[in-house]
């Protein structure tokens, strides 16, 4: 019986990847935005290297304050079916969970947006009195902290990992789906060969819980 639905935030259940978005206007070019993912995801460099990279970019162009960080991050839109999905799981009784290697500022504004108690970001921005952003937090690899996380959501819930399915797209929702064997993608995902189950749209959600 499952208990939680785990949702991924970026391409899942918003449309856009908001990294890449603000990363570009914060004066990261293209070709370093490439470089930093394409090294990390190589094994070149640590997921810490990688943001640590970014933070001096970001303060280096001197563009990164509170207001234009929320300005360019809320410029999202849900995917489609996304609110209704929420709505409908919610008045089944499932428990909601969001986990996003997004920032904090984004993953607590659509938590609320959609009244999820649950979640958890890998990524907090630190900004001076005047709002301006001196440090990018990380507590480690995407993969690894939304394990941690979702791990402390099942002890709340006093359930067990099998009774949660996670829903996501991307490499660092992998650990998620082999923690809990009931991992949700899209057909053309990459990572669909480790799910459990893949949707075209994320109302097919209906049919499986």
């Amino acid at each position: 019986m499952i208990k939680l639905v785990c949702f991924d935030l970026n391409e899942t259940l918003i449309e856009e990847n908001t990294w890449k978005n603000l990363n570009l206007a914060l004066g990261v070019s293209p070709e370093e935005d490439e470089s930093i993912l394409k090294d990390y995801e190589e094994g070149r460099t640590t997921y810490e290297e990688g943001q640590e990279r970014l933070e001096k970019i970001y303060l280096k162009h001197g563009l990164a304050t509170k207001n234009k960080i929320l300005e360019t991050v809320n410029q999202y839109k849900y995917r489609q079916g996304a609110k209704e999905i929420i709505r409908y799981l919610k008045k089944k009784g499932y428990h909601i969970a969001l986990l996003s290697g997004s920032i904090d500022l984004l993953v607590e504004k659509v938590a609320r947006e959609l009244d999820v108690d649950l979640f958890g970001s890998n990524n907090s921005f630190v900004f001076d009195k005047d709002n301006k952003l001196i440090e990018i937090k990380t507590e480690g690899r995407d993969s690894t902290i939304k394990v941690k996380q979702l791990k402390e959501f099942i002890d709340k819930l006093k359930i067990f990992s099998r009774e949660v399915v996670c829903v996501g797209d991307g490499l660092s929702d992998q650990e998620l789906f082999d923690l809990t064997k009931h991992g949700v993608t899209f057909k053309g995902s990459r990572i669909k060969d480790k799910a459990w189950k893949t949707i075209d749209k994320l109302e097919d959600l209906c049919s499986l819980l």
